[in-house]
């Protein structure tokens, strides 16, 4: 069976599933980062829903709230338009989605603090990456430095 959802109502629900969070669960999770109170009761687990269906994309006040709960950035949840689809790159290299290279680290003898710096590390170079200068880009190509300082 198929799923006709968009990539990023996709990711949603997959990110909520990983860590075993009901919709609720979720909905608590994006009130501790919002920036101010979201609406109370059971209209945020509706909205939810209906963002997780892909019936409608959340609003830009959202978007980086449901980011920041996921611990990512806004763009790789819902990228922009004219943006490559790294995640489809990776499906069409490995065969596997972003969540399924995640499930199998989780899997190993990897532990916490080795995801969450590989998590951060990688978030570091997704979004500093285009700002870098060329010296250093080229530098961290020839010495393998990851996001290294000066030097």
């Amino acid at each position: 069976m198929s799923d006709e959802r968009p990539a990023w109502a996709r990711r949603l629900s997959s990110e909520r599933e990983a860590r075993q969070w009901s919709q609720a669960e979720v909905v608590a999770a994006l009130r501790a980062h919002a920036p101010k109170p979201l609406p109370e009761g059971s209209s945020m687990v509706r909205q939810w829903k209906r963002w997780e269906s892909g019936e409608v994309m959340p609003s830009d006040f959202y978007k980086p709230i449901i980011a920041a709960t996921f611990g990512t950035v806004t763009h790789a949840i819902f990228p922009v338009a004219g943006q490559r689809d790294g995640n489809a790159e990776i499906v069409a290299v490995s065969g596997m989605e972003t969540l399924d290279i995640i499930s199998r680290l989780q899997a190993s003898d990897v532990d916490n603090a080795t995801l969450d710096a590989l998590r951060i590390t990688t978030d570091r170079l997704c979004s500093e990456y285009p700002y870098l200068p060329g010296a250093q880009l080229l530098r961290f190509s020839v010495r393998g430095d990851v996001m290294a300082g000066p030097g």
